[in-house]
């Protein structure tokens, strides 16, 4: 029977894509010729690109972590000389925080072949003081959310465009692979935890294999002007390989930027996430955190399904300095139906920005955000979307 709805969904996912390639063909065979003032002008930028490695000792703070000390750092790179290529990069991050939790982070992306391929890693391990708050849109705070848990996982991603003879690399398909090994430490005096029917208690591995699908022509990876992101994946988790559940993960993330005028910019992302059967409560989809719904706790809402929309709107003021401002809505539900607008959680704030990388756009930011009687202050490196 799994086997049977692993390959219904597949089907139904190798549908849309197929769709989809249908839908942007006119771009994937299209041509477009060069001049000599074109020719100069990609000789110019193949000059001024070399590798750039920084690093930057940071303190934060955030509602998952306390009080941080970290240093992090990003190494950008070229692959090859070819004019139009997009700088690869390995970021490594590392923090302790003043409620003894740590974690380290290793992500290179690689883009190889003229854009053609790409490769992909999220490597992380730490400790974790978490906090689960039951699963549902109306939880309430009991003061006894918290416990401790360890982990570590990889997502390694492939992708390369559908149709390996065109000119357009905007378009790719890719494999995913995903592994998480969560191990729950202590309860402390979290009540939910308590509950021996809960998937996940105990911690376990999950273990999938997936699919994506991606449309990027962003004029810039790491702080775009006008283009856009869509990504769109599919992952199946299952005992065939190792996995301790058995579930499914859709996700959609949409994102457009648009130049609105001279060092203003807007952007928009849409995100879903999608879970089905019976996935541990750690993994369920989650409201809040750094990248969306800024303002509350990761995971202070989750459930099967997440919807969630935000705006951001970018202004480099002078030298290297920029401001923001944002806002979005979310919410959780068991199923699409439990959906309603009345339920929607809003989140807004405002934040700073250092480029820390004229060369490649390379922001460090401090947000802050607040959500419906909560609030939050974060440290990144590059934009949130």
């Amino acid at each position: 029977m799994i086997i049977l709805n692993i390959y219904s969904d597949m089907k139904r996912l190798i549908t849309i894509t197929l769709l989809i390639l249908f839908f942007s063909l006119p771009e994937v065979f299209a041509s477009s010729g060069t001049d000599s003032t074109q020719a100069l002008e990609k000789i110019e930028i193949i000059k001024s690109r070399h590798g750039r490695i920084l690093v930057f000792p940071y303190v934060f703070y955030t509602p998952e972590t306390a009080l941080a000390f970290g240093v992090g750092g990003i190494v950008t790179f070229y692959t090859s000389e070819y004019w139009g290529l997009r700088p690869s990069k390995l970021s490594l991050s590392g923090y302790y925080s003043t409620n003894e939790q740590y974690k380290f982070t290793l992500t290179p992306q690689v883009y190889l072949m003229r854009n053609q391929l790409f490769l992909s890693m999220d490597l992380i391990y730490g400790y974790f003081v978490e906090r689960f708050y039951s699963i549902g849109n109306n939880t309430p705070d009991t003061g006894k959310e918290e416990y401790t848990a360890d982990s570590w996982g990889a997502t390694v991603t492939v992708q390369l465009p559908p149709l390996i003879i065109t000119k357009s690399t905007n378009n790719k398909i890719g494999l995913i692979f995903d592994f998480l090994d969560y191990r729950i430490d202590s309860f402390k005096d979290n009540p939910y935890l308590l509950n021996d029917k809960l998937p996940g208690r105990r911690g376990g591995v999950n273990s999938g294999l997936g699919l994506s699908w991606v449309w990027d022509n962003r004029d810039n990876i790491f702080y775009p002007a006008h283009g856009m992101f869509h990504q769109i994946t599919s992952i199946f988790y299952f005992k065939g390989i190792s996995s301790d559940y058995v579930f499914n993960r859709y996700k959609v993330d949409l994102r457009q930027y648009l130049a609105v005028a001279s060092s203003h910019i807007l952007a928009i992302q849409l995100f879903a996430s999608v879970i089905q059967n019976s996935v541990p409560f750690y993994s369920l989809s989650k409201l809040g955190g750094q990248q969306i719904m800024r303002g509350y706790y990761e995971g202070r809402y989750r459930d099967h399904n997440l919807l969630a929309g935000q705006v951001e709107y970018r202004i480099h003021l002078w030298h290297r300095f920029g401001i923001v401002a944002f806002g979005g809505l979310g919410e959780v539900a068991d199923k699409f139906r439990d959906f309603h607008l009345a339920a929607l959680k809003p989140s807004a704030g405002f934040g700073f920005r250092f480029l820390f990388s004229k060369e490649e756009k390379v922001n460090l930011r401090a947000d802050i955000g607040f959500g419906k009687n909560t609030n939050g202050i974060y440290f990144g490196i590059e934009e949130a979307f």
